[in-house]
């Protein structure tokens, strides 16, 4: 599991018995580096959790987000030679104007992280054995900031909650290309409510940075699997 010390990656490490290196451990931008933690660890299958993940900071530092999210993708998809390879992507590879996106819906980025996670996609599809998650997830936990959202719609969860099917799909070994897994349709206001009733409001027209309105996706795919076991 690369990422081992965020918020998907401390939760997957609890479910599996894996080698999940920090940042500070394993430097994805070092191609040397990553051929050496999987020749030394030897896995079976790598998650690909590890990337620049503050929307609002890519946009200041362009530089160390395109490292990370895309070239640290590239150094890791090819160090894993062939093995398993699960990329952990994200809804916001879409614009928000029409929202309940299925895998098979056109991305249409409209910011720089969401532009080089998109570019992510792309790389790690070019390689056998390879799936790709869409999702959203926030860091459990009380809500980290005074606001939230009350008119940008997600899918949203937190990641102790998205962890256990990420888990799944990426050990259903014949699974590959891509697929959606996600929660329900709801603002980010009301996600933020579960983990902290009292957290205040604020419009995404207030953002920072442009940010897609409805990002919410359909995981009917990922539902008809789990119905098949």
């Amino acid at each position: 599991i690369t990422g081992g010390s965020g918020a998907l990656g401390s939760n997957i490490k609890e479910l599996v018995h894996c080698y999940a290196p920090d940042s500070k451990e394993l430097d994805i931008t070092d191609f040397k580096k990553c051929v050496v933690a999987i020749n030394t660890y030897n896995p079976d299958i790598i998650i690909h959790c590890a990337g620049w993940t503050d929307v609002v900071d890519a946009e200041k530092n362009r530089k160390k987000c395109w490292l990370s999210n895309v070239l640290g993708t590239q150094n890791m998809v090819q160090a894993s030679a062939g093995r398993r390879f699960v990329y952990i992507s994200t809804h916001y590879v879409f614009d928000g104007i029409q929202g309940n996106y299925t895998e098979t819906d056109i991305p249409n980025p409209i910011n720089f992280y969401s532009l080089t996670k998109l570019i992510g996609e792309a790389i790690v599809g070019q390689y056998s054995d390879t799936l790709i998650i869409r999702t959203g997830f926030k860091k459990d936990g009380f809500w980290e900031y005074k606001k939230a959202f009350i008119d940008q719609w997600t899918c949203a969860d937190f990641a102790s909650e998205r962890a256990p099917d990420i888990v799944r799909a990426a050990l259903m070994t014949k699974l590959t290309g891509i697929i959606h897994i996600s929660g329900k349709r709801k603002t980010v206001h009301d996600l933020a409510r579960r983990a902290s009733p009292g957290v205040g409001e604020m419009s995404i027209n207030d953002a920072l940075v442009k940010l897609p309105r409805d990002i919410s996706l359909d995981s009917t795919k990922w539902k008809r699997i789990l119905r098949k076991l």
